[in-house]
């Protein structure tokens, strides 16, 4: 039952961390999947310990316990038992024979952690003890053996602890998946990002070209891309589209842009609402000529990404094509090996 009580107190102290604040909910796994996870701790305990108790409720035999032996004809069948005699500790195979009267030979394993020679006495006992008391359909244990008292149990079920162990590895991997997921979520965005910014910054560039103004330009990019959106979620646009809606709400448009730049969190959207930022402070005299710079370089690497993308999607086909070439070969040598011997 130490299982139960370690994954019960586990239990206890991750809820008192958890909403207590010690650990941050958000970040790991939300308040909602804390409380499932606990959930799943306090079923899967709760189920093991229910099992622990019914599966091991008589486990220590009484006095005048017995086994139900088979129908003549559908053979013998064994048992383990744990036999405790003055200190010392056995496990008995013990066999229970059909209901002939004949006597079968026990061809017992040797126990685990027995003593020398307490197991063929103990096996020696059962059958003397059966002998005398005839039974056809009992098979009995002993309860001394030479005028010690035996202690017949059998051996403890840990199925419980097992579906114990099981719930509590299973919440343990709930909140790696989770970071997984997470870190999986992450590199995806940046990458989305990172193949969007050029399309950005060259429309941006455009629209400022055309006579617009940097607000007014970036409204524009928002809203098209507002109506055009459907299922298809583009984060570097999500966040313009914040921006534009902080500014409409009345948040200052320099402040805007700053916020864009740290929900984006990717250095070159960084660059660009600190371009914009400064803008505003110094006037658009030059700001055409650093978004066309900024947009040349964005291309280049984005073909420079393309790049290291092709050759990690080569690397990967290696090893299909390896074996392709293996089967192709098995193919061809095969038949001809056959036809070889065959000849």
């Amino acid at each position: 039952m130490w299982i139960h009580v370690f994954v019960l107190a586990a239990m206890a102290a991750l809820a008192v961390l958890v909403f207590g604040g010690r650990l941050p909910k958000q970040e790991i796994l939300t308040r909602r999947e804390w409380k499932l996870l606990l959930l799943l701790l306090a079923a899967g305990n709760s189920l093991g310990a229910y099992l622990t108790y019914v599966q091991n409720e008589d486990c220590q035999w009484e006095e005048d316990m017995y086994f139900e032996k088979n129908a003549a004809g559908e053979g013998s069948y064994e048992e383990k038992m744990q036999a405790r005699v003055g200190g010392e500790q056995a496990s008995v195979y013990v066999r229970i024979p059909e209901q002939t009267g004949e006597k079968t030979e026990d061809d017992e394993q040797e126990p685990e952690t027995a003593a020398p020679g307490l197991n063929e006495q103990l096996q020696q006992a059962v059958n003397d003890y059966n002998d005398k008391r005839q039974e056809d359909e009992k098979y009995y244990l002993p309860q001394s053996l030479e005028g010690e008292r035996i202690v017949w149990s059998r051996p403890w079920d840990t199925s419980g602890n097992i579906i114990a162990a099981l719930c509590v590895a299973g919440a343990c991997c709930i909140p790696v998946q989770k970071q997984k997921n997470r870190e999986k979520m992450r590199r995806e965005r940046y990458r989305q990002m990172l193949l969007d910014y050029p399309n950005l910054i060259t429309r941006l560039s455009l629209l400022v070209e055309a006579g617009m103004t940097v607000r007014r330009a970036l409204g524009k990019i928002a809203l098209d891309y507002k109506q055009k959106r459907g299922r298809s979620v583009r984060f570097a646009y999500e966040e313009l589209l914040k921006s534009y809606y902080e500014m409409e709400s009345g948040v200052m448009e320099e402040q805007a842009y700053e916020n864009f730049g740290a929900r984006c969190g990717h250095p070159k959207y960084r660059t660009l609402a600190a371009l914009l930022a400064q803008n505003l402070r110094r006037g658009n005299r030059r700001l055409l000529e650093v978004l066309e710079k900024e947009s040349t370089e964005a291309f280049e690497e984005r073909k420079r990404y393309a790049r290291v993308q092709g050759e990690t999607a080569a690397a990967k086909l290696l090893i299909p094509m390896v074996l392709q070439l293996v089967i192709v070969l098995i193919i061809l040598i095969v038949p001809a090996c056959i036809s070889f011997y065959q000849t």
